[in-house]
């Protein structure tokens, strides 16, 4: 029997080093399966992780990406929702959709896509994704999606948006359900420090969402451009204290506030410094009001072959807990419920009413990949799309 290959974004335990190659296509494993043809994929700043080797399973290789766009092109005999050509925003976080946490809308902690581990996700390996084997990642030509009538979300057919559409893969839902995780009400202002791909959609959610103003907080002049482009108030932290320029217009604090940089984040001296924004995010933060930690803090146990430069230390650190009792202010965190909010955003997209892609600065093809990653990883891009033309290859 010929074997059936594709190209695929491989991470093979080397930081700052990603493969393009030959990978085996996947097969239908589960009657609750589909195989998707991708059409479009992207790079999330949660790859960076993987690719910086702080963050994945522990044993590589394993096939990279959680977002992307395509074409149902097999079924399993139990999928009930979709047919074959089908176009469908494959989910981040595939989930079951009937165990107990998917029917309390905790989709991203499902107890069927990775026992006996709760949650899992494309593109970081077995250890993340392990229903009747890895179910692999996005930067490739084709994937399995395992409880396709729950992790696919159906799309018109054709073209139209599809820059738009991959960002409810993931990061535009992550974004949405941070604003919310905050506490986040119409009227209120909002301090976002960081404004890479899910920053910029975190002010974009805000924005929709009928906020007083926005406050976007980055170094990197191009993305707080962005920033400024849909009405947020760009503010350089490493050319000014976003604190006292925060206060300036809002003595007492912003409403609330979100960290969109997590445990890789950088102090004013562009040095690593793990909490503090955190830290940051209590100080911009009024008495009563709100913060969203919508960052990754993965709790590492220290270097593994996937990710050899793990690091406990990142996820360990003091913030000033006392400012923050003594303010009274709420925090809301954990894993993104991204599936909550997939279908209202696709409908947004659909409508004209949301335009996630404004956060798009490069396309490439799949042979691209590795200098995408080098760019990205040195902020000389935003956000980059990886469009297939996909052949299969017949050895």
């Amino acid at each position: 029997m010929s074997n059936k290959y594709m190209r695929a974004t491989v991470w093979e335990g080397k930081p700052y080093h990603m493969t393009v190659k030959d990978w085996p296509m996947p097969i239908i494993r589960d009657a609750r399966d589909v195989i998707v043809r991708l059409t479009t994929a992207a790079i999330c700043g949660s790859d960076l992780h993987d690719y910086h080797g702080r963050l994945g399973s522990k044993n590589p290789p394993w096939v990279m990406g959680h977002e992307g766009v395509g074409i149902v092109t097999e079924l399993g005999d139990a999928v009930s929702s979709l047919k074959k050509g089908d176009r469908v925003i494959v989910s981040a976080a595939p989930a079951c959709g009937f165990c107990n946490n998917c029917v309390m809308n905790n989709f991203s902690y499902c107890l069927n896509v990775n026992p006996p581990s709760e949650g899992g996700l494309f593109g970081e390996g077995a250890d993340f994704g392990n229903v009747h084997g890895h179910f692999g990642g996005t930067q490739a030509e084709y994937i399995r999606v395992p409880f396709a009538d729950e992790s696919c979300i159906l799309l018109p057919h054709g073209k139209d948006k599809e820059a738009d559409f991959v960002m409810v893969s993931d990061i535009f839902c992550t974004a949405w359900w941070g604003l919310g995780s905050s506490g986040f009400r119409a009227g209120e202002s909002v301090a976002i420090f960081g404004a890479g791909p899910v920053g910029l959609l975190a002010a974009h959610s805000a924005v929709l969402q009928g906020a007083r103003v926005v406050y976007s907080i980055d170094h990197v002049d191009a993305r707080l451009a962005k920033a400024g482009s849909i009405g947020a108030v760009p503010i350089n932290f490493t050319k000014t204290d976003p604190i006292a320029e925060i206060m300036k217009r809002e003595p007492r604090g912003t409403d609330r506030s979100l960290d969109c940089v997590g445990f890789e984040c950088l102090n004013a001296e562009l040095k690593a410094a793990p909490g503090y924004v955190i830290s940051q995010c209590i100080s911009a933060t009024a008495p009563g009001g709100g913060i969203g930690i919508v960052g990754i803090y993965w709790p590492s146990t220290g270097p593994t072959a996937g990710a050899p430069y793990s690091d406990p230390a990142l996820n360990t650190f003091t913030v000033p807990v006392g400012e923050l009792w003594m303010k009274g202010l709420t925090v809301g965190t954990g894993i993104a419920e991204i599936r909550r909010f997939q279908t209202l955003l696709r409908d947004l997209i659909a409508s004209g009413t949301a335009n996630p892609a404004f956060i798009v600065t490069k396309e490439i093809d799949i042979e691209g990949v590795p200098d995408a990653y080098r760019e990205f990883s040195a902020h000389r891009q935003t956000k980059i799309l990886i469009r297939f033309l996909s052949i299969v290859i017949l050895f």
